[in-house]
């Protein structure tokens, strides 16, 4: 019992250092979409990499989870960062709200439809598969979303 609780911890740690590091070099930079869009990508290659590889290679698969768990929770920060930069003040922290309320309810709901799969199919393959093609699809969005063309951005924000 004690191993599965130091394999389930490996990706928090990972992603509590990726977080950090990302979030420095997004600052650095001034670039968000940057630290955003590559991280989501390589999360979702990782998950279906995992799902590819399958049980029979558990090492190889548990460092892909370990790499998809990294790459999701690393863009956090610059991706909070990017809507103040994006979005007229008046607005922006209505935006963040909405996007918090999205989010906890996308975790919800996420996570009973993984459950609802691996139920269904008797095996977490569609599960890996839904949550690789969940992030290709945050990676499509990242990438299609433009900043306003207006003047109210906060002072020495950069459009991401």
């Amino acid at each position: 019992m004690v191993e599965v609780g130091w394999l389930s911890s490996v990706p928090y740690l990972a992603a509590t250092i990726a977080m950090i590091v990302v979030s420095w070099a997004s600052d650095k930079l001034q670039n968000r979409k940057l630290f955003v869009w590559p991280l989501l990508l390589i999360g979702g290659l990782a998950f279906i990499g995992s799902w590819a590889v399958g049980a029979n290679h558990f090492w190889v698969s548990y460092t892909l989870l370990v790499v998809a768990g990294a790459a999701m929770y690393a863009p956090y920060g610059p991706f909070f960062a990017i809507i103040p930069e994006m979005l007229p003040r008046n607005v922006a922290g209505g935006a963040m709200a909405l996007i918090n309320s999205m989010g906890a309810l996308g975790s919800f709901c996420g996570s009973w439809f993984v459950g609802y799969l691996n139920g269904a199919t008797g095996s977490p393959a569609a599960s890996y598969i839904f949550m690789g093609v969940a992030l290709f699809a945050s990676v499509w969005l990242t990438l299609i979303v433009k900043p306003a063309n207006n003047q109210n951005l906060p002072l020495g924000a950069h459009h991401a």
